[in-house]
């Protein structure tokens, strides 16, 4: 079987992992698959390594800590993976930028990109000051809640 290319599965279909026991379970998994490549969507031009599975794994579970720390301990699907049982490109979005694509033409971009594939350029993926985190870890009030809040 021929191995697909980093852009080839982007185009792929993925699963949202809605269960915290699915998403730690992934994290498990990625241990044991050997090095992986992970890298930020904006930095997907500079060359990049190979992350040890340990270190991929530990850092996987770091991140679904800081997505639960953000959505308060509630579990939303904010990892996708294309395989639970063969993952080879995962897909992670922080819950405080998950919706900075909309009404964009670009889609939403993930935080992090776990991949078996070398990982490629997106250009719709640039770098946007709308999908930025604000400095002091502070999200800034949505419409919606402005509205509410006075």
């Amino acid at each position: 079987m021929e191995a697909l290319m980093f852009t080839e599965r982007l185009k792929g279909t993925f699963d949202g992992l809605f269960r915290l026991e699915d998403a730690r379970t992934l994290g498990e998994k990625l241990n044991q698959m050997g090095a992986w490549y992970v890298v930020q969507p904006d930095a997907l031009d500079q060359p990049v390594d190979p992350m040890s599975a340990e270190a991929a794994s530990q850092h996987y579970h770091t991140l679904v800590e800081e997505i639960l720390a953000a959505e308060k301990g509630i579990w939303s699907t904010m990892v996708y993976v294309q395989s639970q049982e063969d993952p080879q490109l995962i897909k992670v979005y922080h819950p405080k930028r998950a919706g900075c694509g909309c009404g964009g033409s670009s889609g939403i971009t993930p935080w992090w990109l776990f991949s078996k594939a070398q990982p490629e350029p997106v250009p719709q993926w640039q770098k946007s000051e709308s999908c930025e985190l604000p400095a002091n870890g502070e999200a800034k009030k949505g419409f919606i809640t402005r509205l509410f809040s006075k």
